[in-house]
């Protein structure tokens, strides 16, 4: 049966099935072949998740590798992961309006533009019904900085803080 290390912390490890859907009688197999062996104080097998959490304060991490095999197990070395990116799709989608808008405006508008045209109005319609330091204060803030961080502005393409 193949495993992954989901946690370790010193003396305690968490082994994850790799196998889906989980086998509960060779998960227990191999944890009964596995709880007999030194150096093993206690064992929970957890059937919902399909873990081992295995408690071993005298081995060291190579120690229990070698007990697991000898039990019928076997531990993957987990391939690392490329960082989760979220918000691709939303950049992928403000890349096509913007290209979109470019075209329509014949290159003279941009998202940025058109955000920071939208801020500065809601900011000053803001200013004129009173509200200055909420949120006209805001908006003006947020047009402000998309202003000064646009290419044409301080920090431009080229420049040290462009792009954050």
């Amino acid at each position: 049966m193949r495993f992954f290390l989901a946690h370790q912390i010193e003396g305690r490890t968490r082994l994850r099935c790799a196998q889906r859907p989980v086998d509960p009688l060779g998960l227990a197999a191999v944890a009964d072949a596995l709880a007999g062996q030194p150096g093993i104080e206690a064992l929970d097998v957890r059937l919902n998740t399909g873990s081992l959490v295995i408690e071993h304060p005298a081995l060291h991490a190579e120690q229990l590798v070698e007990r697991v095999h000898r039990a019928g197990g076997e531990i993957e070395v987990a391939q690392a992961q490329p960082p989760l990116d979220t918000l691709a799709p939303v950049r992928q989608t403000m890349g096509y309006m913007d290209n979109i808008l470019g075209g329509v405006s014949a290159g003279g508008l941009d998202i940025r533009s058109l955000a920071f045209l939208v801020f500065f109005s809601l900011g000053i319609t803001q200013l004129l019904r009173g509200q200055v330091m909420m949120p006209a204060f805001s908006f003006l803030w947020y047009a402000f900085e998309l202003a000064n961080r646009s290419p044409a502005g301080p920090a431009g393409p080229d420049e040290p803080g462009a792009g954050e």
